[in-house]
């Protein structure tokens, strides 16, 4: 199993290598071409970076030899300027304006950011080529850290950076100063084309997600508590204390006293529960238990408080 995936992992490198080399071999098929053609203007060069002319590493202006200015008057190339950057080993590309011509023969002097698009490194060699780009109508930025949408004026902001960039592709990361501070923002789209002019053109700019943004976290939904069941609800709903206007204390009904329960005592009874019932059909009224006989004024015993008056049945 080992062996295989060691096998299938060198056939798929070497075809990557096969195709990298095909298009190294169009690529300078290509140029020959060009040259023989003599229309528009193409030349190998070797990369150096701008720092060594004491210039500006920002944005993605070159400086070229001025053998370079006279080819590209003999051949009629139009204003502005602008060039596609090769790396001729990766074939990675970016593109870019110049800004002079002056430098040694045989090298072009590119800003640090815009080296690091292509892969190059200082003597590596570079195809450069001129070429026409649409102006840019819409551009979609994403900054890699969240302090860039803390910035103030992002609208005078970016106007006044992207002077420093005469074009921008997709896959590009442009920088941003203010003051002190650098933000670097990449180049998610572009319209009406992957790689586009910024120069003389109106242009609308949106911004992506942040690289940094963490996604807050989701608040855990309450949990609802039942309220415990009042007691006393039922009875006393209002348990405050009245106040007057006028500051006379407020009389207070006391509260109604509780229903004893039935069967507690002798008084919550009905009147159907003191009576016994015979079999003869004749009913006589008991009395409450504990209830004493009342004796009349002139000393002769109450009839009520007799028990069991009535006549004597034999079943």
């Amino acid at each position: 199993m080992e062996a295989a995936t060691g096998g299938s992992s060198a056939m798929q490198w070497e075809s990557k290598e096969e195709e990298h080399a095909r298009e190294a071999e169009a690529a300078w098929q290509a140029y020959l071409r060009q040259q023989r053609s003599r229309r528009g203007w193409a030349q190998y060069l070797r990369c150096r970076p701008m720092s060594q002319l004491c210039k500006s590493d920002d944005g993605n202006w070159v400086v070229m030899p001025a053998s370079a200015l006279d080819r590209l008057q003999s051949v009629g190339a139009g204003y502005p300027m602008l060039f596609r950057v090769q790396n001729a080993a990766t074939l990675a590309a970016s593109h870019c304006g110049v800004l002079e011509f002056g430098c040694e023969e045989g090298f072009v002097h590119v800003p640090a950011h815009a080296m690091a698009r292509p892969g190059l490194e200082e003597g590596d060699l570079v195809l450069m080529t001129s070429t026409s780009l649409p102006k840019a109508t819409s551009i979609k930025l994403r900054p890699h850290t969240t302090d860039f949408l803390g910035a103030k004026d992002q609208k005078e902001l970016l106007e006044h950076n992207l002077k420093n960039y005469s074009t921008v592709t997709v896959g590009d990361t442009i920088t941003v100063a203010e003051g002190e501070k650098r933000y670097l923002l990449d180049v998610v789209e572009a319209k009406p084309a992957d790689a586009v002019s910024t120069l003389d053109t109106d242009c609308e700019v949106d911004f992506a997600t942040p690289l940094d943004y963490v996604q807050p976290p989701v608040a855990p939904a309450p949990v609802k508590v039942a309220a415990a069941p009042c007691q006393d609800c039922g009875e006393r709903r209002f348990v405050g204390v009245g106040i007057r206007m006028d500051g006379k204390p407020v009389e207070q009904t006391p509260p109604p006293a509780p229903t004893p329960a039935v069967g507690s005592s002798g008084k919550g009874k009905s009147a159907s529960e003191n009576v016994l019932r015979f079999f003869g059909g004749r009913s006589v009224a008991v009395p409450p238990r504990g209830a004493k006989s009342a004796k009349k004024v002139d000393g002769d015993e109450d009839k009520d408080a007799k028990r069991f008056a009535g006549q004597k049945y034999t079943l």
